[in-house]
């Protein structure tokens, strides 16, 4: 028989020893189809594709029409819709079994040879591939169990639950079927359940199990079996509850129940990528189970870094394995291969997810650039994880694809090597070898840093400290220990170490938080001997500690970051409201991660969009979840503030901006959250003026620190409610319309209740209101109108200071432009001047006779003379006595600004006003640091001796 010439000259493309199995190929064609004619654009590709794969050679020595009907050389990818046509033609089909797995294989045969055909030729992606591999595999999966649960039909009926309804089967997906991303020749992983218990309504009865046991087996055989014409998808259900010694199908009750009291860390893995295929159950049904079955076993509401513990186990199981087995060359367990791979991708997922909703994502490579930032990946590392594993699953596809075998072992024989080489793009096997090494070397270098971190050697002082507490050592034993380490104070820390080990939450902890406590007090002590502080530190860190045992996660985080417990002890060594703080609020451990947040700029557009992205995709949820989230940002970034502060990072004014413009962003996404909840039930506010109905705004205002620019740690929020609801008809326009002014009573109760109840985030902000018109008397919010009458006919001088320090903040434009004129309007003309100076006298003689607690020790900073409250009152005075004259100095709310405002209309020497600037940062930067620290404003009568007399001497110069 002669050789078609097209043929010899199309092997001369291929590597030499690829030539004569391509050449034997296109013979055995000859003889079963003799007088075949091929096109001649087709010969050197089919050439390359059976040098390539057996298995598609195969399949065309069986099925030469799965080519020569395509006129098109498989230019496009499969065909959605022909494979959705022909799952809906099985599942109607009437067929016997043995007729089905026919018509199964032979359509899935000639998918694969589609998909094999233009990996080789290069028209497809990686992602074209494993999207088509994993739609393949959920049609087939939807065809078989529709067809299957007709064939029980006749004789069993469908189940039914308690209320009557069919309960169906929901079969999950799992490993890389879940994520979307299977191989060319992978099994697929399943687990089969049903909702709920019940009975089939058939001619005979059974019960559920007996029911779905029956269907999932006639399931795996019509994918599974092994037929002259091979198979569809050799299917893997080891992964459920219990594996082999479990029963095959569960309900969603007996699944919870596993999950809870059995689940185990690599399970949390495999279900991270659980997804339902087959045939989709209801909305309802698929909500109940991922959202109170999957997802709370596998994402913790908490920082999880106790996955790493356990990262490290399953991967020294798999390390032993790959030794004894001589796994060296598996391109999916071998070390850099595809498996540490997912593991680094998945156990930052299990880390975060709880936390961060957008990586509960089954696709490791849509998940991977989410998880770059300073607490998972570099940029670098993922951008090296992602190019290695497409290169490894490129790889893999093509093993398979040789002879349709789920192995992962590059090959040995020379053959093989040449075909895996020339299909992968490279000369010879040594180009592609040294590619495949430098992938997997990236692949280790990233997954040992994700799984040991910064984990060093124990030392011998370690092991001896770590010796000492496992033995529950006394106190006179720990005191020995820490004076021959050479601590100072070893007493006081050894009483401090001994009343913890003994106290009642220590000893309730369960193993797990037992090991993790145990390896973190050696390396705690070891941080301690770097600070000038160590009681302090050791105290207020083991307080955090014993918060945080029940959650022992937190405690698995500081032992996997000692930089983070390294900033924690240095924090702790120098603050007590920042210990108290973390104690409260354990999440801002994860917050110590990164170092570059505390030295980072603060602006208030970063503060909005940071927390306008904290929210997003987030709408759709109840206020009391979207109020957990504000909460959660608002702690997280004032503790950064803190912490920079405190570090001298950020210069005092820079602090206070700070904090004010976060209790800004605050405040206008709980009003939208507020405002939400009123307006959903009522409607929008509206009013008619001049015949024509409008809506009405609404603003808030601050006065006080937040109004000044000034606010600080723990600061309640002086605030007044405005709206400017006027004319006539003024009511909601919902399903159930309510007046305007009981409208805002609603909403600003709703506001103030988001932002002061004690959540899992704690209280939010404090918010005090008496600033308003009439101070506790008058109402809640008040219109535009009724403020500007007040402020006419009624506002006391302290008022006017008040009004001096206030500025729209939140809600309506409308409504706060209107409230600037009145205040502008206010403060030029309305002051009383000829009373001005005794009254600010007096007012602030009030206030020192009532509040100052200098004495011959401590100096008042807030109150004593010459301090924060001298410097304000004096700045207020000076502004509001020569407003009228020069009225740019009420432009700003903020003393700084106001001085400034002073020198610049020569109201004030620029000498004074630049020293009365100086005095007045130097004290509230020390009084920052004092509130860090939960200490009163006191400081030694010595301290700013200079300051305070320059400040009394301008204060007697003015209002002396």
């Amino acid at each position: 028989m002669s050789l078609d010439p097209r043929t010899v000259v199309a092997a001369q493309s291929l590597p030499e020893v690829l030539r004569a199995p391509a050449i034997r190929w296109f013979e055995r064609l000859a003889e079963r189809y003799p007088g075949v004619g091929l096109p001649d654009e087709l010969v050197p590709t089919l050439v390359r594709v059976v040098a390539c794969s057996e298995f598609a050679g195969n399949v065309l020595l069986r099925d030469l029409d799965a080519l020569l009907e395509r006129g098109d050389l498989f230019t496009e990818p499969p065909d959605a819709g022909a494979l959705v046509e022909f799952a809906d033609e099985i599942a109607a089909s009437d067929l016997p079994a043995d007729a089905v797995k026919h018509a199964l294989r032979r359509f899935r045969n000639r998918y694969l040879l589609q998909v094999i055909w233009r990996e080789v030729t290069a028209q497809a992606t990686l992602d074209e591939t494993l999207a088509s591999l994993s739609n393949l595999a959920d049609h087939m999966l939807d065809a078989v169990a529709r067809y299957a649960s007709r064939l029980l039909a006749p004789r069993y009926g469908s189940v039914r639950g308690d209320d009557g309804d069919i309960v169906p089967l929901v079969i999950l997906g799992m490993g890389k079927l879940g994520g979307g991303e299977l191989n060319f020749s992978s099994d697929i992983d399943l687990v089969f359940l049903y909702a709920a218990d019940g009975e089939t309504d058939g001619d005979r009865q059974i019960s559920a199990p007996d029911y779905f046991g029956r269907l999932s087996r006639q399931i795996i055989a019509l994918l599974d079996e092994t037929t002259a014409d091979g198979f569809v998808f050799r299917t893997d259900t080891r992964l459920r509850p219990f594996g082999d010694s479990g029963p095959p199908v569960l309900s969603f009750a007996a699944l919870e129940s596993y999950l809870l009291q059995h689940g185990r860390d690599w399970e949390r893995y495999a279900y991270v990528k659980a997804r339902i295929v087959g045939p989709q159950p209801t909305p309802e049904i698929a909500a109940d189970l991922y959202r109170n079955l999957v997802q709370p076993f596998v994402y913790r509401r908490y920082i999880d870094y106790g996955v790493f513990e356990s990262l490290r186990e399953m991967h020294a199981m798999i390390e032993a394995e790959v030794q004894r087995r001589e796994l060296r060359d598996n391109v999916k367990l071998g070390p850099g291969g595809i498996r540490e791979v997912e593991f680094v991708v998945q156990s930052l997922q299990l880390v975060r997810g709880g936390s961060e909703p957008d990586l509960q994502e089954r696709s490791l490579q849509a998940v991977l650039p989410r998880l770059v930032n300073a607490r998972g990946l570099t940029a670098d590392g993922a951008g090296g994880l992602r190019k290695a594993y497409r290169f490894l699953r490129r790889t893999e596809n093509f093993i398979q694809a040789m002879r349709d075998q789920q192995t992962h072992e590059l090959p040995r024989d020379p053959v093989d090597r040449a075909r895996l080489g020339f299909a992968m793009g490279y000369p010879d096997w040594d180009a592609f070898s040294a590619e495949l090494e430098h992938h997997r070397a990236i692949v280790a270098e990233q997954f040992e840093h994700v799984a040991f971190r910064e984990r060093g050697a124990e030392g011998p002082t370690q092991r001896q400290i770590g010796r000492a507490w496992e033995a529950s050592v006394d106190g006179e034993h720990w005191a020995a220990l820490l004076g021959d380490d050479g601590f100072d104070r070893a007493d006081e820390m050894a009483g401090i170490l001994a009343r913890f080990s003994n106290t009642a939450a220590t000893a309730r902890i369960d193993s797990a938080a037992q090991e993790r406590l145990q390896r973190f007090i050696p390396e705690l002590l070891v941080q301690l001997k770097l600070t000038s502080r160590p009681v302090a530190a050791l105290s207020r860190t083991l307080g955090i500690v014993e918060r945080i045992l029940r959650r022992s996660a937190y405690i698995a985080l500081l032992n996997e970051n000692p930089g983070a417990l390294a900033r924690l002890v240095d924090l702790c060594a120098r603050s007590q409201y920042i210990a108290d703080q973390i104690a409260r609020y354990p999440v801002l451990l994860d917050e110590l991660l990164d170092p570059t947040t505390f030295t980072s700029a603060v602006t208030k557009s970063d503060i909005a969009a940071q927390l306008a992205e904290r929210l997003q995709g987030h709408q759709g949820e109840d206020s009391e979840a979207l109020m957990q989230r504000i909460g959660q940002f608002q702690r997280a970034t004032m503790f950064r503030i803190a912490v920079a502060d405190f570090n001298g990072s950020l210069p005092i004014m820079k602090v206070s901006d700070g904090l004010t413009w976060l209790a800004e962003a605050v405040l206008e996404e709980t009003l939208q959250v507020a405002w939400h909840d009123v307006s959903a039930r009522h409607g929008i506010p509206t009013c008619c003026i001049d015949g024509e109905q409008r809506q009405v705004g609404f603003g808030i205002v601050a006065y006080g620190k937040l109004g000044g620019l000034e606010l600080s740690y723990g600061s309640d929020l002086d605030v007044v409610f405005l709206h400017d609801s006027c004319g006539s008809d003024r009511v909601t326009d919902g399903e159930k319309p309510i007046d305007n002014a009981l409208f805002f009573s609603r909403l600003v109760r709703r506001l103030v209740h988001c932002l002061t109840t004690q959540t899992g985030s704690g209280e939010i902000y404090e918010i005090d209101t008496r600033l308003r018109p009439d101070g506790r008397s008058g109402l809640l919010v008040s219109s535009t109108e009724a403020f500007e009458r007040y402020q006419v006919e009624n506002a006391w001088t302290w008022e006017h200071q008040a009004l001096l320090r206030a500025r729209a903040v939140a809600g309506s434009p409308v409504v706060g432009s209107e409230f600037e004129r009145i205040r502008r309007e206010t403060l030029l003309g309305r002051v009383r001047r000829e009373s001005l100076r005794d009254d600010v006298m007096s007012m602030r003689q009030r206030m020192r006779d009532k509040l100052d607690k200098t004495d011959e020790v401590s100096f008042d900073l807030k109150y004593g003379r010459g301090g924060i409250g001298d410097v304000e009152f004096l700045v207020q005075y000076l502004v509001l006595d020569r407003a009228a004259d020069h009225p740019e100095v009420i432009d700003y709310s903020d003393n700084i600004r106001q001085i400034d405002a002073l020198v610049a209309c020569s109201c004030l020497d620029e000498a004074t006003g630049h020293a009365l600037q100086d005095a007045y940062r130097a004290y509230r930067l020390r009084q920052h640091h004092l509130a860090l620290d939960d200490r009163p404003p006191l400081v030694d009568n010595a301290e700013f001796a200079d300051e305070r007399a320059f400040v009394g001497a301008t204060w007697d110069r003015w209002l002396g």
